[in-house]
């Protein structure tokens, strides 16, 4: 009966098309060298000759793969989590996730803007609009776009801060917290994506969608070095240098931290409510390590297997040779 269903369930684009697209490239190609070699080597000798072939050229075609990770490739690079913490990182199961401070220990993104006086900052995070840039606006609308723009300025996270403002965020200490590094919103695109599918996965967390919380924050630990704020020659030259002859790479963490939001009423016929983290949850810190994949495993597996056969084949080939030349020499002996 399973049977039955997998038949059903095929295709004829691109299942039944694939396949006598396959099988037509097999008997046109590898056939018709085949046919030719057997009718001038024989078939034993013409098969021999034209496997020997096939693994010769799976094994350029393997090396090609290998090299720019293409063809037949293994598992992607991904994220993957390792625990969800809600409220206290203290309480991880992660040894390196605890030498993380909580959020509530950390200066918020407002409060290091306004402390700074970073113009960058100021300008994007710290400041109004006023009636000389909007000359046509009605004042209640103003307000009300002010007030909009209050929230965001105090709503803004350390990550989004790190984006527009890294200095900012280097100089309240966040580039260093115990091996950990603030990540800004545009480093942590991936990583963010994943928690929010992981965190979505599990039911038990009370998140039925992504606008029931807000991202926060990202902080990565580990993986290999990278290049200064302003890199020179022989900061690149070293930095290719040293990862090239890495023969490991260091684990890399990374943890992304959300939040519970208010609950605010949607008026119809208006713009949804900027979504405001609600201080009173706990902040839920997905944990993860990168896992580097296995992208060019399955070309280098091809590459190896196709040449020990390919020599396999080639030195079957010398010790017929040898024989045949042998067994000639003694016919002409005997001539002779």
């Amino acid at each position: 009966m399973s049977a039955f269903v997998m038949l059903a369930g095929l295709a004829y684009n691109p299942h039944i098309a694939g396949i006598l697209i396959v099988a037509t490239g097999v008997v046109v190609l590898i056939g018709s060298v085949w046919l030719l070699l057997a009718t001038n080597s024989g078939i034993r000798v013409g098969t021999l000759l034209a496997v020997t072939a096939l693994m010769g050229w799976m094994f350029i075609m393997g090396s090609t793969w290998w090299m720019y990770g293409k063809g037949w490739q293994g598992n992607s690079p991904a994220w993957i989590t390792v625990d969800i913490n809600v409220g206290d990182l203290g309480a991880s199961g992660l040894p390196e996730a605890r030498q993380l401070p909580n959020p509530r220990d950390l200066p918020s993104g407002y409060e290091m803007v306004v402390s700074s006086g970073d113009t960058r900052a100021v300008a994007e995070y710290g400041s109004l609009p006023t009636a000389d840039e909007y000359p046509d606006l009605p004042v209640d609308e103003l307000q009300m776009l002010r007030a909009d723009r209050q929230v965001r300025n105090e709503t803004v996270t350390r990550s989004e801060l790190a984006a527009v403002a890294p200095e900012v965020t280097a100089a309240a200490g966040l580039g260093n917290l115990g091996g950990w590094r603030l990540l800004a919103t545009t480093e942590a695109g991936d990583a963010q994506a994943q928690a929010v599918a992981d965190v979505l996965s599990h039911s038990d967390l009370g998140f039925d969608s992504s606008g029931d919380f807000k991202l926060l924050d990202a902080f990565t630990m580990g993986g290999k070095p990278t290049l200064p704020k302003d890199p020179n020659r022989w900061d690149r030259i070293s930095l290719w240098v040293f990862n090239s002859a890495r023969i490991t790479n260091p684990v890399k963490y990374t943890v992304v931290q959300l939040q519970s939001v208010v609950d605010q009423p949607t008026i119809p016929g208006e713009a949804p409510p900027r979504p405001v983290a609600d201080a009173d949850e706990p902040v839920v810190s997905v944990i993860m390590v990168r896992d580097l994949g296995s992208v060019r495993l399955r070309p280098a597996l091809v590459t190896i297997g196709s040449l020990l056969v390919f020599l396999a084949l080639c030195h079957w080939l010398h010790v017929r040779d040898k024989e045949v030349m042998a067994r000639r020499r003694e016919f002409e002996a005997a001539g002779a």
